[in-house]
């Protein structure tokens, strides 16, 4: 699926995220110093074993069980922004963050602050966010849906911080990526943004497009991807706790 489709589906202003994108652009101008080089997020993905936590309903369940791998120290984690005061509450720092800030800013914060590298996405709805924050924070990779050619943007693919998480760890080669709390269904996550109820039936439609977005580049993947989400309903193989406590 193409963001000329995605526009074209949830009726979206190609021109507010061109707008956004520049802005974020610019503001990186004044922080140069902050921002990360792609080397360095190569060098802690490639080769390696990933955990990516999304924000859905089964993220608590899915991260209770992880946490008792033996191994679970050596997994490389990225989190989806809206996931990241779970992982902080059982003080877990991501090892990546991956949103577009309307996530819980304190955990967000506290994570970046403890060496999570923070990748903030430019698009129409969060303008004043990316005003707000962006230069609150390191460690940064900007990111956009557009095709603009920006300095400092980059565009991996993907629309929700979910599914861009996995286009973002797909890139740079890892051994394995295992999708937690990524349901992809008919419910919100407890810690996704709270909304009202047009804004939630809007947010239902971007997930049916995530899901299809994640089927399709793990399909084109080279790259062995499981889910262990425990209520998910992804086309992707699912994988078993014993199976990856066997992973080195």
């Amino acid at each position: 699926m193409l963001y000329k489709d995605i526009i074209q589906i949830l009726n979206l202003d190609k021109k507010k995220d061109a707008k956004s994108a520049k802005i974020l652009s610019k503001i990186s101008c004044e922080m140069q110093k902050q921002i990360s080089d792609l080397k360095y997020a190569k060098e802690r993905i490639v080769g390696k074993n990933i955990i990516i936590f999304g924000a859905g309903p089964s993220l608590i369940p899915d991260l209770e069980r992880l946490m008792k791998l033996k191994n679970f120290d050596l997994f490389i984690k990225i989190c989806a922004d809206g996931a990241t005061k779970a992982l902080i509450e059982q003080k877990i720092i991501p090892d990546f963050v991956v949103g577009d800030l309307d996530g819980d800013i304190g955990a967000i914060k506290k994570a970046n602050e403890k060496g999570a590298i923070l990748l903030i996405h430019a698009h129409g709805d969060n303008i004043e966010a990316i005003k707000t924050y962006t230069l609150k924070f390191k460690n940064l990779i900007l990111t956009t849906q557009t095709n603009l050619k920006l300095k400092n943007l980059h565009n991996f693919g993907g629309f929700t911080d979910g599914d861009r998480s996995v286009f973002f760890a797909l890139k740079f080669k890892p051994k394995v990526v295992i999708l937690a709390g990524m349901d992809f269904g008919n419910k919100i996550g407890e810690y996704s943004k709270k909304i009202s109820c047009e804004r939630a039936k809007f947010k239902l439609k971007k997930l049916k497009i995530g899901k299809k977005l994640v089927e399709e580049k793990c399909i084109q993947s080279k790259v062995k991807v499981y889910d262990f989400t425990k209520n998910g309903n992804l086309k992707i193989k699912k994988i078993s706790f014993g199976e990856i406590e066997k992973m080195t």
